[in-house]
């Protein structure tokens, strides 16, 4: 084994789990080179250049390259599973401890009960108690299990029995007490009381009905009728609704004085159809919330309906909280509610859970025999239900969960529907009535085991757990017995009611946060902690605090400050603020008084949701407008999202004047505690006794307030700047808001020193740091995606700066968005137009101007456009202003479109580059000549077109923001130019942000510099640089590339003071955005010379851009997870399946290894592989990839495990040892003299797919680029044309358009072909260029123009692998993705090349 070593740092990349970033603490020096990053979400690209922009050279290689990886994936689902688990691995200790306590006793009565138990679900050979009968209970000569069920058919006639008259028996004892902690209850209602006699009903009803505003009818008299009428066990659930609806007219308050001007009877009816909303609501029913609370705006349909069944609320809560408002406290009220009518069905008044059961299975007994009677007369009526197990049979058998084939279970209401039907076919009899009513009622034959269980509070079992215990105690001495301060009765009632509360988290503190863990707790003291021993053992303050500390954001600017709760005084006040900044009353913002106004007189009061129409009313009634006047509001989407909510509860609750830190600091612990009222209150008390009385706390502690904003109190409240260019006075960011009508996003601009402060403030809390890039990555607020590209790039930059042996002194960055939410599918323009045309009156439109046949000719002419053609500006444009001119008003000759009109930036383009929909209108050619590139539009040109205008404004087809820019009649101030120029050079992108946060805190010399994606882009669409993805990966590398030359000519032209240069110069035309790079660009600093030098600097970036030396690298996937597929398969099925297809429940238990007789789980899950060498059977040495599962890997596992675990799966193997150590999904390997990147394992193979990146020509390029935009044009449109498919191509000032042609697709084919046929694709695994030559040419010839550019594609792919599936069976041939065996030594040559992060270091290990 030859191997080729660099010694380098940094090498071996994958050996190391945590890869070290040294860079930042070396001391380097800074050089004049500069770095350029390409973020995105699965790749990074990077280059490094000197400041003429030549790439640098390493090791005969130009420096830039494009890092791949997979996308980060967030940790939703992982989250949920490791909840699940650790509630279960809770119960498992409770049990455990349980057994504990009773291992002596029980030891001196029947030594080996805990033994058979946990052998219960073993077979009998594998038994070790050696015990063969089939008894597992009770072993007695005279009592058996046996009689033991005979006795009691469910574990609750024990419970009932025990708590009646005891036992003698310590096992039935200890049964008893197991099914009570195993099964505890919910624990919603934590620390109140609850006993079997008492009804629960009227409180919460009380609750429910006191915040639902009626006008007459009187809830607080008609509560014990409601309770009577929901316990009813007569009535069915819409009958109860019906009875309640009535109560109306029965319970009317006479003392109410009408203000809204309804009479008696209007008013009876809204309140009739509120308290049925609400009775709908509480019985489990489908209630109309809008008849609730009444209506809201723009509201999704799924949205107004409530059905609260099963667990189906809690899954929809957030979307109704963010519809509804504060209103979801009242829905919260009704489900418990619906929880206590459960609880009353399932336990009855005066029986205890147990009891209850006991007579539910009495009654299902009953009802079988009268249902088996009554369908005895049909036998095959009666098989059906009682004998059938066929998939989709809603029977009996599926009922009682005993379906043995497919299916094994159905649901009440299946069942219920499927009686009904079988019961009405058969004559009338008594048993059929009873049968039928009992389904009406919904309590034909009640479940023991059922989902509604979990509404039972723990409570109820406690209360059976204790008086078990009393029957009990005199009867076993060792229940009194004192350890550790407490009887083992008091523990066993501890175990029951305790939990450990969510803000102390995981106890396990070896998995502390500080290492890395998830573990927060603070300890007193080592050892176990049990129920009766954790105050002892964990300080419950100090582990809140923690849990404050490491669960809670850090401020998004200010690095270090905690972030405020979104419901603290200060936080709403700010988010309302800049709602309210946001809005503008016939383009102008509101006043500073009428604001105040609006905030003292809607917001601190309880109000309904602010509309535009309630906006609008409140300025008519104040006489801000006046009655006549129309308001034109825009700026706010719907109504005003944000409210003063917690300032309304402190009012209500500490009165007014109320101290507002004290206010803040309880809305803090409200927060943090909100889930645990018992640990609120004790909060709450111990804090401010001295000024809440207990009446205050328990009203506070009622309270539920969520979630935490992304600011600081400094943020907003503590730190103070002022506008630049204005007379000086320090102002806060809040008070700024509160005196004029800025939002967060200007006062944080270039217009006002907060930015320079805020980071003044953060270099001096970061001074003489030691910097720990994984601390600051992970207190980011980022989205794992973005985390992991944001490391890899880190990686990238620490790798060229130990390079260069120094700093450069330019990083350009560009972060790709990749928000999912942001992919969602645009709605088509052709549907839009058409639904807003479609809304479009008659009438309206003629008054508009337009003339009826004009107006049907457009509405029929847009139906024959599909979204293809659409896609052409001018016709979108055409469209949107009903096919008039912008400027003249004149009507648009449609066959003349692309002669004699043109599109026009409304603002001029040369000062903003604003190339949207909402900055572009159509004219005629002479009208944009008028106007050229004055702004604002000639006043008789507003004048004349103004109410045109907003005609389309009110029907949708331009926004605001057009119709804003349209009627401006004050020229653009030097403030609009800086803003203008900012957008290209400040980036609002929330990653973008924190990437350079990250790189300035790292590397605080270097000056980071964003680039906007917009203006490379633009630089690529004028040079004809063209960017093809399905080609290669180069493009990463060669955006990175052009962010330096874009980036450092913008940075240089606009330097950080071109404010100060607009005041100076006023707003004349001193610069244009269209034509940058026709001018040379000076640096600021002299001495630098050009940014960009006319004559020479568009040579260099050709040159560089036309090389293909590009490092193209994979991060290396380890996996890591589930085990396996969660499903267990049945002992029949994995029995049968092939050896290691299936594993074990348990991967530790050797017992259940043996699948064929207790199932297992399949597509075990690898993660990684190792290369071993053995002696085969024939004595021919042989070298073999093996895959290691997960489970296996997740041990401490060594080389000696691993030669076993081998040993294991190929038994013939002899003197194993291992030759390579971990081999990893996407390692770059050389097979046969071509290079590869390693797949997974199928069967005995491994995946290889292609690593060698493919060049092409530029006119091969250009052609592949039309097809790639038709395949993406294709996903939204089956039908699109290709011939009707361009792009254009500029060069050297001409613009030539390159279609898609059967001509011009053959040329490409070809092409294809000899690239096939070169000396080093020859070599390439599932080469079938004879083939396609041949037959594949034939046909392709043969094709429409539509398939021949979907399977050039195809073709393409078979050169790339850019995709794993190939399809080119219409060409004749098949192709699926190539493998290897995973018996290596028969190949000619096996080398791994192991790259660092840049691919600049690598070395080869040769293993064949």
């Amino acid at each position: 084994m030859s191997i080729i070593n660099f010694r380098r740092r940094g090498f071996m990349e994958m050996q190391t789990s945590k890869q070290l970033i040294s860079s930042h603490l070396k001391e380097y020096p800074i050089k004049d080179y500069f770095v350029g990053l390409d973020i995105g979400a699965g790749s990074v690209g990077w280059a490094v250049t000197n400041k003429s922009y030549e790439l640098l050279k390493f090791r005969f290689h130009k420096m830039w390259g494009s890092r791949l990886f997979d996308e980060g994936e967030s940790a939703v689902g992982r989250r949920s599973f490791r909840s699940i688990r650790r509630r279960l691995e809770r119960r498992r200790l409770r049990l455990k401890l349980l057994e504990e306590l009773f291992a002596d006793t029980m030891a001196q009565v029947d030594p080996t009960f805990f033994m058979r138990l946990r052998e219960s679900k073993y077979h009998y050979e594998d038994k070790t108690t050696g015990h063969s009968s089939k008894h597992i209970l009770f072993i007695d000569k005279d009592y058996t299990d046996q009689d033991y069920f005979k006795e009691y058919p469910t574990i609750y006639h024990l419970r009932a029995e025990l708590m009646k008259s005891g036992t003698d028996d310590i096992r039935k004892l200890f049964l008893a007490v197991h099914h009570i902690l195993k099964y505890r209850g919910n624990f919603l209602y934590e620390g109140a009381t609850f006993d079997s006699n008492a009804s629960t009903l009227d409180d919460v009803l009380k609750q429910a009905l006191e915040n639902i505003t009626f006008n007459c009818f009187d809830c607080n008299s008609a509560i014990s009728a409601i309770g009577q009428i929901l316990m009813d066990a007569g009535k069915t659930k819409s009958d109860k609704a019906k009875a309640i609806e009535r109560l109306v007219d029965t319970y009317i308050a006479t003392d109410t004085e009408d203000t809204s001007g309804k009479t008696q009877k209007e008013q009876v009816k809204e309140d009739k159809k509120r308290l049925k909303a609400f009775a709908n609501l509480v019985l489990g029913l489908s209630a109309s919330l809008i008849d609730l609370f009444g209506s809201v705006e723009e509201l999704d349909d799924d949205l107004k309906k409530l059905q609260i069944t099963g667990d189906t609320y809690d899954d929809k809560r957030d979307e109704l909280a963010k519809a509804w408002g504060d209103e979801i406290h009242i829905i919260d009220d009704c489900k418990s509610v619906y929880d206590a009518i459960i609880l009353m069905s399932i336990k009855e008044p005066g029986l205890t859970i147990s009891e209850s059961k006991v007579k539910a299975f009495i009654k299902h007994k009953e009802d079988l025999f009268i249902l088996k009677s009554l369908l005895k007369t049909d036998r095959s009526i009666y098989n059906a239900m009682f004998k059938a197990d066929e998939k989709g049979l809603h029977n009996y058998v599926h009922y009682i969960k005993q379906g043995r084939t497919e299916e094994t279970s159905c649901n009440r209401e299946d069942f219920y529907k499927y009686t009904k039907k079988v019961v009405e076919g058969l004559p009338d009899s008594k048993d059929k009535e009873y049968i039928l009513s009992e389904i009406e009622l919904q309590t034909l034959l009640p479940l023991q085991r059922i989902k509604d269980n979990g509404v039972i509070p723990y409570q109820l079992h406690l209360e059976e757990l204790k008086t078990i215990l009393k029957t009990c105690g005199p009867k076993f001495p060792f229940l009194n017995e004192v350890a550790d301060g407490y009887s083992v009765a008091e523990k066993l009632i501890k175990m029951l009611e305790f939990r450990i509360p969510y803000y102390v988290g995981p106890l396990n503190t070896y998995h502390n946060v500080d290492k890395g863990g998830f573990a927060w707790a603070v300890r007193k003291a080592s050892g176990r902690v049990t129920p009766w021993n954790f105050d002892d053992k964990i300080d419950r303050e100090k582990s809140a605090a923690a849990f404050i500390k490491n669960l809670t954001n850090k401020c998004t600017y200010l690095l270090g400050e905690d972030v405020l709760p979104k419901s603290s005084l200060l936080y709403s006040e700010f988010m309302l603020l800049n709602e309210l900044n946001n809005i503008r009353i016939d383009g102008k913002p509101l006043e500073t008084a009428v604001k105040e106004h609006l905030i003292e007189a809607v917001f601190k009061q309880d109000h309904k949701k602010m509309t535009k129409n309630r906006i609008e009313q409140f300025l008519k009634d104040n006489n801000y407008i006046s009655n006549k006047h129309k308001p034109d509001i825009t700026g706010l989407d719907g109504e005003i999202k944000n409210d003063l909510t917690s300032y309304r509860d402190m009012l209500r609750i500490l009165g007014p004047n109320f101290d507002r830190s004290l206010a803040e600091d309880i809305i803090i612990d409200i927060t943090i505690f909100g889930e645990s009222k018992k640990m609120l209150r004790e909060t709450l008390r111990n804090k401010f006794a001295s000024h809440l009385d207990d009446e205050t706390i328990k009203k506070l502690s009622k309270l539920r307030y969520r979630d935490w904003g992304r600011l600081s109190k400094k943020l907003l409240n503590g730190i103070e700047g002022c506008d630049k260019v204005g007379d000086g006075t320090p102002e806060t960011i809040i008070e700024l808001m509160h005196n004029f009508s800025y939002n967060l996003m200007e006062l944080l601009g270039d217009k006002f020193s907060f930015m320079e402060c805020i980071q003044e403030i953060n270099d001096k809390l970061t001074e003489g740091q030691v910097v720990d890039p994984h601390d600051i990555i992970d207190e980011l607020a980022l989205s794992p995606a973005v985390k992991r590209a944001v490391w890899q790039a880190l990686r990238i930059v620490d790798e060229v700066i130990h390079i260069k042996k120094a700093l450069p002194s330019r990083i350009f960055v560009e972060v790709t968005r990749s928000n999912k939410t942001e992919k969602k599918k645009k709605d088509s323009r052709q549907k839009r137009l058409s639904n807003l045309y479609a809304a479009i009156k008659k009438e309206e439109a003629l008054l508009s101007g337009l003339k009826e046949a004009e107006f049907t000719g457009l509405k029929s002419g847009l139906a024959n456009y599909d979204d293809a053609a659409l896609r052409s500006k001018k016709l979108y444009l055409y469209y949107t202003q009903m096919g008039r001119c912008a400027y003249t008003g004149e009507t648009i000759i449609l066959s003349e479109l692309n002669t004699n009109y043109d599109i026009d930036h409304i603002y001029p383009r040369s000062l903003t580059k604003d190339d949207s929909f909402d900055n572009l209108v159509l004219c005629k050619r002479t009208a944009n000549a008028q106007k050229s590139d004055t702004y604002p539009i000639a006043e008789e040109v507003q004048k004349a077109q103004k109410p045109f205008w907003t005609f389309l404004k009110q029907q949708g087809l331009i926004s605001e923001r057009k119709y804003e820019r349209l009627t401006r009649n004050t020229p653009l101030t030097a403030d609009d130019l800086s803003g203008f120029i900012a957008r290209q050079l400040v980036e609002t992108n929330q990653s973008v942000k924190a990437v350079t946060t990250l790189l300035r805190r790292l590397y605080p010399e270097i000056d980071v510099v964003f680039v906007k994606a917009e203006n490379v882009t633009d630089f690529r669409h004028d040079n004809n640089f063209i960017k093809v993805r399905s080609l290669n990966q180069h493009h990463h590398a060669k955006d990175a590339y052009l962010n330096i030359v874009v980036g450092n000519v913008y940075h240089e032209k606009f330097t950080r003071n071109f404010r100060a240069f607009f005041k100076k110069n006023g707003a004349n035309r001193t610069y244009n955005l269209a034509k940058m790079f026709n001018y040379d660009v000076k640096c600021t600093n002299a001495k630098d010379g050009k940014a960009w030098d006319v004559k020479t600097s568009m040579d260099i970036v050709k040159k560089m851009m036309d090389s293909n030396d590009v490092r193209v690298t994979k991060r290396l996937l380890e996996q890591s997870g589930a085990l396996a597929d969660a499903t267990v398969y049945k002992a029949t099925v994995a029995g049968k399946a092939k050896d290691g297809a299936y594993i074990g429940m348990k991967t530790k238990s050797s017992v259940f290894a043996d699948v064929s007789k207790y199932g297992g789980m399949t597509k075990i899950k690898n993660a990684y592989s190792i290369i071993v060498q053995y002696i085969g059977k024939k004595g021919e040495i042989i070298k073999e990839i093996v895959p290691l599962p997960i489970y296996l890997t997740n041990r401490n596992t060594t080389d000696q495990n691993l030669i076993d675990y081998v040993a294991s799966i190929t038994p013939e193997a002899k003197n194993i040892s291992i030759i390579y150590r971990k081999l990893c999904i996407n390692q770059l390997v050389k097979v046969n003299g071509f290079y590869y990147y390693l797949g997974g394992k199928t069967n005995n193979n491994i995946y290889i797919d292609n690593a060698i990146e493919l060049v092409v020509p530029t006119n091969i390029a250009a052609y592949i680029k039309v097809l790639e935009k038709f395949d993406l044009l294709r996903k939204d449109n089956k039908e699109i044309k290709a011939s009707t498919v361009t792009t254009r191509i500029y060069n050297e000032g001409s613009t030539a358009i390159v279609s898609i042609t059967d001509k011009e697709g053959l040329i490409v084919y070809d092409y294809l072909m000899d690239k096939l046929r070169t000396p080093l694709y020859m070599k390439m695994k599932g080469n079938k260029v004879d083939e396609l030559s041949t037959i594949g040419r034939s046909k392709f010839t043969n094709m429409t123009l539509e398939e021949q550019s979907i399977y050039l594609l195809e073709v393409l792919n078979l050169l790339t692998n850019s995709k794993t599936t190939f399809y080119v069976k219409p060409l004749g041939i098949t192709a699926s993705r190539s493998t290897i065996g995973v018996k290596i030594h028969t190949l000619d040559e096996f080398k791994i090349i192991n790259e660092s992060v840049t691919g600049l270091y690598f070395n080869e290990i040769t293993i064949v």
